[in-house]
Order: C-alpha cells, then sequence, then structure tokens
C-alpha cells in the first residue's frame, strides 16, 4: 500500500469552532488537496473518536485516516494510527493494530530517530516541530527548517518516510521544498481557515514550489 503523504490534515476541533464542524471541514480540504487526515481529538471519548472515524470514514473515500493514540478505536475501525514519543510503546501498538495498517511515530530529535529499531521502524514519522506551534500543548520550541531537513534525509537514508509539522503555513511551505520530506503536516491553517479547500490548495502549491 503506498500512500501520498503530500498534505496531511490533522484535525482540532477547537480551531474548527466545534467538533461537528470537523467533518465538513476535512471534506472541504481533501476537496483542495489534503492527501492524508488524522483525527487528533486529545479530549473527546473513545466512543466520541470511533463515532467520527466511522463517520470521516464514509466520507473520505480513497484518502488514508490516521487516529491519534489511540490504539484500540484504530483497530475497532480498521484505520491507520498515529503516536507520540510518550503515547505507547511501538510493538505493542504493532500487536494491538496488526501487520496491515500504518503506524506513523513523532520524532524531534536525532536521538529519538536513532532509538528506532530497524525491525520496529514505523511506516512514517513526523518530523517536528518545525516551527513554534501554540495549536499543541507543551510542544517544545521549534528545530527550524534546516534542522529538520537534516532530519528527514537521515530518516530517507534508513527507509523511512518523514512527514514534517508544526507551524508550517502558506507564508513558510517553501522552506520544506525539494527535501526529503514526503510531504507536510498543517493544522491549524486549514482548520481555522475561512475556505479549509482553498487552504488546502495554497499550501499544497506552496510546498511544492
Amino acid at each position: 500500500m503506498s500512500i501520498d503523504w503530500t498534505l496531511y490534515l490533522i484535525t482540532d476541533p477547537k480551531l474548527a469552532g466545534g467538533r461537528d464542524k470537523v467533518i465538513p471541514i476535512v471534506q472541504e480540504a481533501v476537496r483542495g488537496g489534503a492527501t492524508v487526515v488524522q483525527l487528533r481529538d486529545k479530549e473527546a471519548s473513545d466512543e466520541e473518536v470511533e463515532a467520527t472515524a466511522r463517520e470521516l470514514m464514509k466520507v473520505l473515500g480513497d484518502v488514508p485516516l490516521f487516529i491519534n493514540d489511540r490504539v484500540e478505536v484504530a483497530a475497532k475501525v480498521g484505520c491507520h494510527l498515529h503516536i507520540g514519543q510518550d503515547d505507547m510503546d511501538f510493538s505493542q501498538a504493532r500487536a494491538l493494530l496488526g501487520p496491515d495498517k500504518f503506524i506513523g511515530l513523532s520524532v524531534g530529535t536525532r536521538e529519538e530517530l536513532d532509538a528506532i529499531a530497524p525491525q520496529e521502524a514505523p511506516d512514517v514519522i513526523g518530523i517536528g516541530p518545525v516551527h513554534s506551534t501554540a495549536t499543541k500543548k507543551n510542544a517544545p520550541a521549534g528545530i527550524g527548517a534546516e534542522a529538520a531537513r537534516h532530519l528527514a534525509t537521515a530518516a530517507r537514508e534508513r527507509g523511512i518516510e518523514s512527514v514534517a509539522i508544526g507551524g508550517i503555513k502558506a507564508h513558510n511551505a517553501h522552506e520544506l521544498s525539494g527535501s526529503d520530506f514526503a510531504g507536510i503536516c498543517v493544522v491549524s491553517d486549514i482548520m481555522a481557515a475561512d475556505d479549509p479547500a482553498a487552504a488546502a490548495h495554497n499550501l499544497k502549491e506552496a510546498y511544492r514550489g
């Protein structure tokens, strides 16, 4: 299975203006060119996340869906998973999710990349935060585009696909063009946009340079 990582949208119900607005925004973003969607809702119950995931899967078509951190929910609805460094052991996540689904992992430093065991490599890593961001609570300071590009190259040398995350917007996406990144992750620039389809289109164009 191959995934087009070019424009990876991560949902945020607060930025959307409410949980009920997440699905319509995602639909618009996909129409504008989003190629992957991650459902991230830290405050919802498992039942709420599952219900939203099932609704999203009905409207996403061929666009793959990842769920942030809720491995049991991802396994139940049959979609992919993204975990952070502190969420859960990778091998445990893989055992619960099964061999056929993708698992993404957040990586912010060379040490975290080097700690990935070859036999337990994730299918994709989210490298960042590239720029400091207020979207994620307690996120570390941005590592900068140049450091992020170096990490993407190191990941590619190990055969691991990567996407850039953290403070990426239409005005700075070009900093990652032509790098070893397979794509960019975006939250606020789409979730809080007046026109999510146009925002997605503009981000994709900016990243492609």
